[in-house]
């Protein structure tokens, strides 16, 4: 078990461990993290992920509009 927290991008690939930013070294990021599992867009770095913006980018481009089932749609 590692004794820092995993830092996940928002794709699911493993952005870095808490331990690294400590300047130790993680345990195995396939291991259990003691401090738990954070997604990388609210860590507290002071800048956001490029990777994370990115591929929100690419998601939010292809997503389906939203319309709340009951409600009408009208498109001119």
């Amino acid at each position: 078990m590692c004794n820092g927290c995993l830092v996940i991008h928002r794709d699911g690939m493993v952005a870095y461990c808490s331990e690294e930013l400590d300047g130790g070294q993680c345990d195995g990021y396939e291991l259990a993290h003691l401090a738990g599992i954070m997604a990388c867009r609210v860590t507290a770095l002071g800048n956001r992920c490029r990777h994370c913006d990115h591929i929100l980018g690419n998601r939010l481009a292809v997503a389906p509009a939203f319309v709340p089932e009951g409600s009408l749609l009208f498109v001119n």
